[in-house]
């Protein structure tokens, strides 16, 4: 539970990004809402066949999602709702993970996290302990799987090593040249210094970094795009289509106000300045630890039939992860007109990390 350490947390009345996410009904909820409530649920086939809270509009918030965003069946709220915004991830452990996305856990409050999550974890201990025997059994398959290979390296190690060079990640020259090295053969045995490093042209910087954001803000359709809740409470939707970057704000009826088009080439890379460097630094060192984005590298390996180092590839992704941010941040900075201070790479965290919590990955979250 480290990362839940010295923080605390009181929701944002303005917010309601949770009430964006389309919450589960648990069997031994169903009834509640089948008697009470039953046209404000629906059956579900993806990713499994479940009950869920209804959507207006069938795309839009939770239906019970009533005026100054306040929720109508909030002592009778499902326990998805009861457990946002901590996630519990099951790999080789049980880890407890925050979603940063939700404004709530940045400015402090009455709620401390860690007994918060001491208490969710206890609560659900049963199904813990039945999910990491699951978990635990797809990581030894793995592990054989990339001994069998020869690209088998211990997470400790490739945390070290990336610990060490977490000051550098807000250098895109660095950034570049890790994903170049990542993407060689050769396995990267640990993370080079950036003195050994050749520069790169900005303008391929600019572009390698714009089309990392591009890809990571692509969605089926609008309402399936990135949100991004800004400190007014606006429901910020960022899709791109036909590169370029639609920017949309979904309102609490469920319906969509189209604000402008966005042209990526005129959004400018920023990096952090002041106190925006610790925060950016601090984020990376989260997600450094963080047991979900160690899993997110394993299925890339498998994902990829085992041909690349795990190495390699837990180093790309965390730079990839690393120029997304700080693209997205920009991306974030252009629409508020601001920087990456400290305020301005809060925003660019808040405006990400859901979408990284929804990477796919080996381990299971509960």
């Amino acid at each position: 539970m480290s990362e839940l350490e010295g923080r605390s947390f009181t929701c944002d009345e303005k917010c309601g990004l949770c009430c964006l996410c389309q919450a589960e009904v648990l069997p031994h909820e169903v009834p509640f809402f089948k008697n009470g409530h039953p046209s404000r649920i629906v059956m579900k086939e993806q990713p499994h066949r479940h009950v869920a809270l209804a959507l207006k509009g069938g795309e839009g918030p939770c239906t019970f999602l009533g005026t100054e965003r306040r929720c109508q069946i909030y002592a009778d709220r499902p326990h998805y709702c009861r457990q946002f915004p901590f996630h519990l991830y099951v790999g080789e452990r049980v880890q407890v993970e925050l979603d940063l996305s939700c404004r709530g856990v940045w400015y402090g409050g009455k709620e401390d996290a860690l007994v918060v999550g001491g208490r969710m974890v206890a609560d659900n201990a049963d199904t813990l302990r039945r999910t990491l025997t699951e978990s635990r059994a797809v990581y030894r398959e793995f592990e054989a799987n990339c001994v069998d290979a020869g690209i088998h390296r211990a997470p400790e190690a490739l945390r070290r090593n990336m610990a060490a060079r977490i000051a550098d990640l807000a250098d895109v020259q660095y950034l570049a040249k890790v994903l170049d090295l990542s993407a060689e053969d050769e396995e990267m045995e640990a993370l080079p210094p950036p003195l050994e490093m050749p520069e790169y042209e900005r303008g391929e910087l600019e572009g390698s970094a714009r089309e990392t954001g591009l890809e990571s803000l692509s969605a089926e359709d609008v309402f399936s795009a990135p949100v991004y809740c800004d400190p007014a409470g606006r429901w910020n939707l960022l899709l791109a289509s036909q590169g370029k970057v639609e920017w949309s704000v979904m309102n609490d009826d469920g319906s969509l106000s189209p604000k402008r088009t966005i042209d990526p080439r005129q959004v400018k890379l920023l990096f952090p300045e002041g106190e925006g460097i610790e925060v950016f630094r601090s984020y990376m060192g989260t997600l450094n630890r963080r047991d979900s984005m160690l899993g997110y590298a394993y299925y890339l390996v498998d994902d990829y039939g085992y041909e690349d180092p795990v190495a390699n590839t837990y180093y790309g992704a965390m730079a990839a992860a690393a120029l997304d941010l700080l693209w997205r941040s920009s991306l974030v900075a252009h629409i508020n007109g601001g920087r990456l201070d400290r305020k301005g790479m809060i925003e660019g965290i808040i405006a990400y990390d859901m979408d990284r919590l929804d990477a796919p990955t080996i381990g299971a979250f509960i």
